[in-house]
């Protein structure tokens, strides 16, 4: 399985990070690579994603969320796939957020061409994540002040 890791930042408390990470359909507004994601029932997602010219899908169960301090995923269908994310307060009202994905595509041909582009894939995908996050949660803030 392939690994690839971020971390970051964010300007918020861990407890209002892990809200807005931890609830899935998010991920739909905070990163363009997310066409859709579909509830399936209980912890139970299908996720539509654009990669690499390719439009995949795949089917993830929330396998740990422990508020404010991690929160994790599996494949149960489609690409095999496993993440989290790690919070931890940075002090002064920051948290640190470390992001983990490991993945298997199974196709050699498209496991190569995303192996090509994986790791500046997932680092601008992460980026432009958390800075929408960042967006989010200061826009939050704003509206509660």
């Amino acid at each position: 399985m392939r690994r690839i890791t971020h971390e970051t930042s964010l300007q918020a408390e861990p407890e209002r990070v892990f809200a807005l990470l931890s609830h899935v359909p998010n991920f739909v507004d905070l990163c363009d690579h997310v066409r859709t994601i579909e509830p399936l029932g209980g912890e139970q997602y299908r996720w539509t994603i654009v990669a690499a010219g390719m439009t995949m899908d795949f089917d993830v169960e929330v396998c740990s969320a422990v508020e404010p301090e991690h929160f994790a995923w599996r494949s149960i269908r489609g690409i095999h796939n496993r993440g989290s994310y790690r919070l931890q307060p940075a002090g002064e009202g920051l948290t640190r957020v470390e992001f983990e994905l490991e993945y298997r595509l199974g196709n050699p041909l498209v496991e190569a061409a995303v192996r090509r582009a994986a790791g500046s894939l997932v680092e601008r995908v992460s980026g432009q994540l958390m800075h929408r996050a960042q967006q989010r949660l200061d826009a939050e803030a704003n509206s509660n002040a």
